[in-house]
Protein backbone atom coordinates (compact mmCIF):
# COMPACT_ATOMS: atom_id res chain seq x y z
CA UNK A 1 0.00 0.00 0.00
CA UNK A 2 2.59 2.39 0.78
CA UNK A 3 4.93 1.52 -2.47
CA UNK A 4 1.43 2.29 -4.86
CA UNK A 5 1.15 5.92 -2.72
CA UNK A 6 4.76 6.90 -3.45
CA UNK A 7 4.50 5.60 -7.10
CA UNK A 8 1.40 7.28 -8.10
CA UNK A 9 2.92 11.03 -5.95
CA UNK A 10 6.18 10.03 -7.88
CA UNK A 11 4.21 9.85 -11.48
CA UNK A 12 2.35 12.48 -10.37
CA UNK A 13 4.89 14.88 -9.51
CA UNK A 14 6.84 13.59 -13.07
CA UNK A 15 3.57 14.99 -15.29
CA UNK A 16 3.41 17.89 -13.51
CA UNK A 17 6.88 19.44 -14.28
CA UNK A 18 6.64 17.68 -17.97
CA UNK A 19 3.35 19.86 -18.42
CA UNK A 20 5.45 22.97 -16.44
CA UNK A 21 8.35 23.05 -19.37
CA UNK A 22 7.88 25.98 -21.96
CA UNK A 23 7.52 24.62 -25.72
CA UNK A 24 10.86 25.47 -25.86
CA UNK A 25 12.50 22.97 -24.38
CA UNK A 26 11.29 20.62 -27.08
CA UNK A 27 11.96 22.31 -29.90
CA UNK A 28 14.73 21.55 -32.28
CA UNK A 29 17.72 23.81 -31.68
CA UNK A 30 18.58 23.94 -35.81
CA UNK A 31 17.30 23.18 -38.90
CA UNK A 32 19.91 22.48 -41.83
CA UNK A 33 18.02 21.11 -44.99
CA UNK A 34 19.34 20.85 -48.29
CA UNK A 35 18.15 20.62 -52.26
CA UNK A 36 19.49 19.76 -55.80
CA UNK A 37 18.88 22.94 -57.89
CA UNK A 38 17.06 22.05 -61.05
CA UNK A 39 20.57 23.29 -63.58
CA UNK A 40 23.05 20.75 -60.73
CA UNK A 41 24.81 22.09 -57.67
CA UNK A 42 22.48 22.35 -54.32
CA UNK A 43 20.90 25.20 -51.99
CA UNK A 44 21.07 24.54 -48.16
CA UNK A 45 18.68 26.72 -45.78
CA UNK A 46 19.44 26.91 -42.28
CA UNK A 47 18.10 27.76 -38.82
CA UNK A 48 20.19 28.17 -36.30
CA UNK A 49 17.79 28.43 -33.19
CA UNK A 50 14.45 26.77 -32.96
CA UNK A 51 11.74 27.73 -34.12
CA UNK A 52 9.04 29.34 -32.17
CA UNK A 53 6.07 31.69 -33.01
CA UNK A 54 6.50 35.50 -32.73
CA UNK A 55 10.17 35.26 -32.78
CA UNK A 56 12.52 36.99 -34.83
CA UNK A 57 14.74 33.62 -36.31
CA UNK A 58 17.63 34.04 -38.38
CA UNK A 59 18.17 32.27 -41.46
CA UNK A 60 21.20 31.78 -43.96
CA UNK A 61 20.64 30.18 -47.65
CA UNK A 62 24.14 28.78 -49.15
CA UNK A 63 23.80 28.19 -53.19
CA UNK A 64 26.30 26.37 -54.40
CA UNK A 65 26.69 25.82 -58.29
CA UNK A 66 27.03 22.28 -60.16
CA UNK A 67 30.68 23.15 -60.25
CA UNK A 68 31.31 23.90 -56.19
CA UNK A 69 31.11 27.66 -56.35
CA UNK A 70 29.56 29.37 -54.49
CA UNK A 71 26.71 31.54 -56.05
CA UNK A 72 26.71 35.57 -55.23
CA UNK A 73 24.28 36.89 -57.44
CA UNK A 74 21.00 36.02 -56.75
CA UNK A 75 18.14 37.80 -55.39
CA UNK A 76 17.10 35.33 -52.72
CA UNK A 77 13.38 35.34 -50.68
CA UNK A 78 11.76 32.65 -48.72
CA UNK A 79 7.75 32.23 -48.87
CA UNK A 80 6.58 30.71 -45.01
CA UNK A 81 3.16 28.76 -45.46
CA UNK A 82 1.11 26.74 -43.32
CA UNK A 83 0.31 24.03 -46.57
CA UNK A 84 -3.13 23.52 -44.53
CA UNK A 85 -4.18 27.34 -43.90
CA UNK A 86 -4.56 29.88 -45.70
CA UNK A 87 -1.76 32.38 -44.35
CA UNK A 88 -1.27 36.55 -45.83
CA UNK A 89 1.79 36.85 -47.44
CA UNK A 90 5.19 36.03 -45.29
CA UNK A 91 8.17 36.53 -47.47
CA UNK A 92 11.34 37.67 -45.61
CA UNK A 93 14.68 38.50 -48.43
CA UNK A 94 17.84 37.00 -47.59
CA UNK A 95 20.81 39.36 -48.40
CA UNK A 96 23.95 38.36 -49.22
CA UNK A 97 27.36 38.68 -46.41
CA UNK A 98 30.03 37.36 -46.53
CA UNK A 99 29.84 33.57 -47.49
CA UNK A 100 26.14 33.32 -47.50
CA UNK A 101 22.47 34.91 -48.00
CA UNK A 102 21.08 35.86 -44.42
CA UNK A 103 17.64 37.02 -43.02
CA UNK A 104 15.47 37.20 -40.72
CA UNK A 105 11.77 35.20 -40.45
CA UNK A 106 8.87 35.45 -37.87
CA UNK A 107 6.07 32.78 -37.67
CA UNK A 108 3.32 33.77 -36.96
CA UNK A 109 1.48 30.72 -35.62
CA UNK A 110 2.04 27.52 -34.24
CA UNK A 111 1.62 24.64 -36.52
CA UNK A 112 3.51 22.82 -40.08
CA UNK A 113 4.99 25.47 -41.74
CA UNK A 114 6.72 24.96 -44.80
CA UNK A 115 9.40 27.48 -46.55
CA UNK A 116 9.44 27.96 -50.19
CA UNK A 117 12.77 29.03 -51.09
CA UNK A 118 12.98 31.38 -54.43
CA UNK A 119 16.35 31.85 -56.32
CA UNK A 120 16.31 34.34 -59.01
CA UNK A 121 19.65 35.15 -60.81
CA UNK A 122 20.77 37.24 -64.13
CA UNK A 123 20.23 34.88 -66.99
CA UNK A 124 18.69 31.89 -65.50
CA UNK A 125 14.70 30.53 -64.88
CA UNK A 126 13.17 31.68 -61.13
CA UNK A 127 14.16 28.61 -58.80
CA UNK A 128 11.33 27.64 -56.25
CA UNK A 129 12.54 24.50 -53.74
CA UNK A 130 10.42 23.04 -50.97
CA UNK A 131 11.75 22.99 -47.59
CA UNK A 132 9.39 21.08 -44.80
CA UNK A 133 10.69 22.39 -41.85
CA UNK A 134 8.47 20.65 -39.58
CA UNK A 135 5.95 22.10 -36.18
CA UNK A 136 6.95 25.62 -35.41
CA UNK A 137 5.95 25.33 -31.54
CA UNK A 138 4.56 28.12 -29.63
CA UNK A 139 6.70 30.97 -27.74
Amino acid sequence: MRNDLLRTTLTSFFVFCLLCLPASAFAVDDIRQEKTMPEGGKAVLTFDTPLLTMTETPFTVELIGSTGKILADAAVSLSLVMPDMAMPLNNPKAIWLKDAYHGTAIFTMAGEWQAILIVQRPGHDLVELTFKLGEVLMK
